[in-house]
C-alpha cells in the first residue's frame, strides 16, 4: 500500500488517482489501522486542486468510510474502563479529528453556493446535516472516553444548525438511505449535553445517543425563554463555542446569538416508556434499544429523565482543598479490604490495591479528586471507590458521579458520599433460586443527613427479592432477616438499597 505521508511529490492528479483507489479497498478488521491511513489520504485530497462538485462527491464516500469505522470502534469502546490504554486512547483521538477534518470539507462545500444550485445529490440542508452528523459522532466519542469536547466544535454545530434553518426546503426531493434532519442532529446533541454524559459509562453514553437517534424531535427550540417553571429550561449562544447550560447555573447574557431549548416534553415521553419497560414491554416494541431493557440500562434512563426534565444544580457550596487521600477502587477490592483489614506494606500478590489521588474540593455531599500515583484501572461512572485522608481515618464510601481525562496520565473524578463508614456482609436473597451463591456487599449505617435506615451496597443485578439474609460477623456467624424498604440509587454497577429488620421472618 502506497505510503499515507503527509509529505508527497506526486501531481495531484495522482493523488486522486491514489485517494480513489484506497477508498475503493476493503476496511481492514483493526479499525485503527484504517484511521491512520484514512486521515492521511483525507489530508491529500484537501490538498488536490478539484473542482468543488467533484471535491464533494470524493468527500461523501470519506464521510460513508469514517462513518463504518466509527461503529467498529464503538463496540470496542463500549466495555472500556479509565484509564484507557495508550492506543485505544489514540484510535479514539484520531476518530475524533478525523470527523473534524470531514466537517471541514463539508464547511468549504457550503462555501460555494452556486455549486449546490446546481447539484442534484445534495442540497445545502443536507450537506450541513452530514457534516452535523460528523459531529455529533466525534462528541458521541468525546463522552465515551470522558474527554471534553474539541475546540470550537459547539461553535461549528451552532453555525451548521443554523445555515441548515437558512436554506431549509421543505419540498427538497429526499433519496432513500441519504435523509438526515439537521435540526434533529442537533437537537440530539444538545440533549446529550444537558443529560450530563460525563457521568455515563461509555455503555449508557451509547444508549442515549441511540435513544436521541429515534426521539430528539421531541426537544423544543424557541427564540425565547419558553413560560415554564424556572429551572427547566436551558439557553445557547451561538456565538460561543459552549453547549446548553441552565439559567440555575449561568443566567443567559442580555445579548448574543440566543436560542433556548427546552426537554421536558422529552422528559415525558421517557417517563413513559419508563414504565411500560418496567410494566415488561419489550424495547424494540418502544423503538428502544435493546440495552435499554436490562436493569442498569432502565437505571441510565431514569437519571437520563431526571437530567432533562429537572437541570441539576449545586445544593451545596465547595470548600477548596489541596490533601493528598489514599483511594480503593472497586466494589470487590474494597469487600477485601473490609473483609481482611488493614493489608500491612508489601502485601502479598491478590491484597487490595491503594492508589493515591489529591482532594481538589469537597463539600457536604462529596469530593473532586485527582489522579496522583499508583497504577488504576476499572473506572467507571457509577462504580464504587473508598477514600481516607490518613491511615487512621475511616474509609468514606462513595460513588464515582463523573469522570475527565483529557489525556491518559491525568483522571479527575467527581465522588458523591454514600457512606462515613461500612462493614462487608454477605447476601443471600429469598428468590427461591436453590443454586444461588452468597453476593459480597457492604453494610453502611443509617445517617441522618444521608438516609433514615440502614443500607446495602451490592453489585448491579445483585436484587432479586424484597427479602434476604445478611450473613456477617469475622466467622460469618451472624444472620439477619432483611427487608428492602426503597432502592435508593442503580447505576451499572451498583445497587444501594435502605432495609429494615425483617418483621414477619419466615
Amino acid at each position: 500500500m502506497a505510503s499515507s505521508s503527509p509529505v508527497r511529490k506526486t501531481p495531484p492528479s495522482d493523488d486522486v488517482t491514489h485517494v480513489l483507489d484506497w477508498l475503493a479497498s476493503p476496511i481492514p478488521d483493526d479499525p485503527a489501522q484504517d484511521l491512520a491511513q484514512l486521515s492521511g489520504e483525507l489530508a491529500a485530497l484537501r490538498r488536490a486542486r478539484l473542482e468543488d462538485a467533484h471535491f464533494h462527491r470524493i468527500l461523501d464516500l470519506f464521510y460513508d468510510r469514517a462513518h463504518r469505522l466509527s461503529r467498529a470502534l464503538r463496540v470496542r469502546l463500549t466495555e472500556a474502563s479509565l484509564p484507557l490504554d495508550k492506543e485505544l486512547r489514540a484510535t479514539a483521538s484520531l476518530l475524533i479529528a478525523v470527523h473534524q477534518n470531514v466537517v471541514a470539507g463539508y464547511e468549504r462545500v457550503l462555501q460555494d453556493p452556486a455549486h449546490l444550485a446546481l447539484s442534484k445529490r445534495r442540497s445545502a440542508t443536507s450537506v450541513a446535516a452530514r457534516a452535523l452528523r460528523c459531529l455529533a459522532a466525534a462528541l458521541d466519542t468525546c463522552f465515551m472516553v470522558a474527554s471534553p469536547p474539541p475546540a470550537d466544535l459547539w461553535r461549528r454545530a451552532h453555525a451548521l444548525a443554523k445555515s441548515a434553518r437558512a436554506h431549509y426546503e421543505p419540498t427538497a426531493t429526499v433519496i432513500p438511505g441519504l435523509s438526515l434532519d439537521p435540526e434533529n442532529l442537533y437537537k440530539g446533541m444538545l440533549a446529550l449535553a444537558a443529560a450530563q454524559p460525563e457521568g455515563f459509562s461509555p455503555v449508557e453514553v451509547t444508549i442515549v445517543s441511540d435513544y436521541l437517534a429515534q426521539f430528539s424531535a421531541a426537544v423544543n427550540l424557541l427564540a425565547a425563554s419558553p413560560q415554564e417553571e424556572e429551572g427547566s429550561w436551558y439557553w445557547v449562544d451561538g456565538s460561543r463555542d459552549m453547549g446548553p447550560v441552565p439559567p440555575n447555573r449561568r443566567i443567559p447574557p442580555d445579548h448574543g446569538d440566543l436560542l433556548f431549548c427546552s426537554f421536558q416534553m422529552l422528559a415525558r415521553l421517557l417517563s413513559e416508556q419508563i414504565a411500560a419497560l418496567e410494566n415488561g414491554m419489550p424495547a424494540g416494541n418502544l423503538r428502544l434499544p435493546e440495552r435499554a431493557a436490562g436493569p442498569g440500562g432502565i437505571a441510565a434512563l431514569k437519571r437520563l429523565q431526571m437530567h432533562w426534565a429537572h437541570p441539576p444544580h449545586r445544593q451545596h457550596a465547595r470548600r477548596h482543598n489541596n490533601f493528598r487521600a489514599e483511594v480503593c477502587v472497586g466494589l470487590n477490592e474494597l469487600w477485601q479490604l473490609l473483609e481482611s483489614g488493614e493489608a500491612p506494606a508489601g502485601a502479598a500478590a491478590g491484597a487490595p490495591h491503594m492508589t493515591e489521588w489529591m482532594v481538589l474540593n469537597e463539600s457536604p455531599t462529596g469530593y473532586a479528586v485527582m489522579h496522583v500515583a499508583g497504577t488504576v484501572e476499572g473506572l467507571v461512572p457509577g462504580s464504587v471507590i473508598a477514600l481516607r485522608p490518613a491511615p487512621d481515618k475511616p474509609w468514606n464510601i462513595c460513588v464515582v458521579r463523573w469522570m475527565k481525562s483529557e489525556n491518559p496520565e491525568h483522571i479527575e473524578l467527581g465522588l458523591e458520599l454514600v457512606s462515613p463508614a461500612a462493614r462487608s456482609v454477605q447476601l443471600m436473597f429469598r428468590n427461591g433460586d436453590p443454586a444461588q451463591q452468597p453476593t459480597p456487599g457492604l453494610l453502611l449505617p443509617a445517617i441522618p443527613a444521608l438516609r433514615e435506615n440502614p443500607a446495602l451496597l451490592a453489585p448491579s443485578g445483585a436484587f432479586s427479592a424484597r427479602r434476604f439474609f445478611i450473613v456477617s460477623g469475622e466467622d460469618k456467624t451472624q444472620v439477619t432477616q432483611g427487608r428492602l424498604l426503597s432502592m435508593d440509587m442503580q447505576t451499572g454497577a451498583i445497587e444501594l438499597f435502605q432495609f429494615e429488620s425483617d418483621p414477619y421472618p419466615m
